[in-house]
């Protein structure tokens, strides 16, 4: 097992793209914050009226959505208020790319046939791309949250740190990461599934621009049709990872445990089960 990861490492680190795509989430990162800080300024003080009148819209229309722990003005940036939104980014992303490249390649190549064909057990190779996956997925996640960090830093200022800042921010991060690996965990299941690395791409991608979306629009419809107040999309990582943003409370905790736990565990059953009974051609 251990040979197994120590190889999927030395791979992964030694594969051009593994850099091409820690490149992209280092730059995409700090053109977020330039974005967000050119936002603000055209902005201005209309930004709090704004952000209240589409909510208030949002949820007229059956949409369970919240701007809680959103700057309503410039004034109010500043690198420490913002410090959890960027270990959530655009990090999936970049991830959904790296992951389809780094396993679809593996089957594109052969490299998972002959060490299936050498008695290496199929539930240790699983095992060892999630994890190598996971892996990158926190070290990719820290790198995005330092280059936003020091952008932010030099824009706004870090900012004033209240008592218990830093045992908050630890927790968050750690509850942003666990997310961030349940979304790892679909990435490696859609490409032991598809085997390609274009089509396990597509679904990662897909997952990842449409399922949130049409949950939010199921949702509703229900609540509108139904007259309910369901809030399904309140179990999806995404709103998770925007509620720890929010800040922390037992049910923002809990939840998020829940979830990420939940679709790491479902993602990896399924993948693992499917790579278990289907032939490797």
């Amino acid at each position: 097992m251990i040979h197994i990861i120590r190889s999927d490492f030395y791979k992964l680190k030694k594969a051009r793209y593994f850099w091409i795509c820690l490149m992209a989430s280092i730059l995409l990162a700090v053109v977020t914050i330039f974005i967000l800080d050119f936002t603000y300024k055209v902005a201005g003080e209309q930004m709090k009226a704004s952000m209240a009148s589409q909510e208030q819209a949002l949820q007229e229309n059956g949409f369970n959505i919240s701007t809680d722990g959103v700057p309503s003005s410039y004034e109010e940036l500043t690198a420490s208020s913002q410090m959890v939104s960027f270990f959530a980014g655009n990090t999936p992303l970049i991830l959904a790319i790296l992951i389809s490249l780094f396993v679809g390649s593996e089957f594109n190549n052969g490299t998972i046939k002959n060490m299936v064909s050498k008695n290496y057990s199929r539930t240790k190779i699983y095992a060892s791309k999630l994890i190598t996956s996971c892996a990158a997925a926190i070290f990719f996640a820290l790198v995005s949250a330092a280059a936003s960090a020091v952008t932010a830093t030099a824009l706004w200022g870090f900012g004033e740190t209240p008592d218990g800042y830093w045992a908050e921010l630890f927790a968050s991060a750690t509850l942003e990461l666990l997310l961030l690996c349940a979304f790892v965990s679909i990435f490696v299941m859609f490409a032991m599934l598809i085997r390609q690395n274009g089509g396990a791409l597509a679904a990662s991608i897909g997952f990842l621009e449409f399922f949130y979306l049409f949950v939010v629009l199921g949702e509703a419809l229900i609540n509108k049709i139904f007259d309910q107040d369901l809030a399904l999309s309140n179990y999806l990582i995404d709103a998770n990872m925007s509620a720890i943003a929010a800040g922390l409370n037992h049910t923002v905790v809990t939840r998020s445990l829940l979830v990420g736990l939940g679709f790491f565990a479902v993602a990896a059953a399924i993948g693992l089960i499917s790579f278990q009974k289907r032939d490797i051609k």
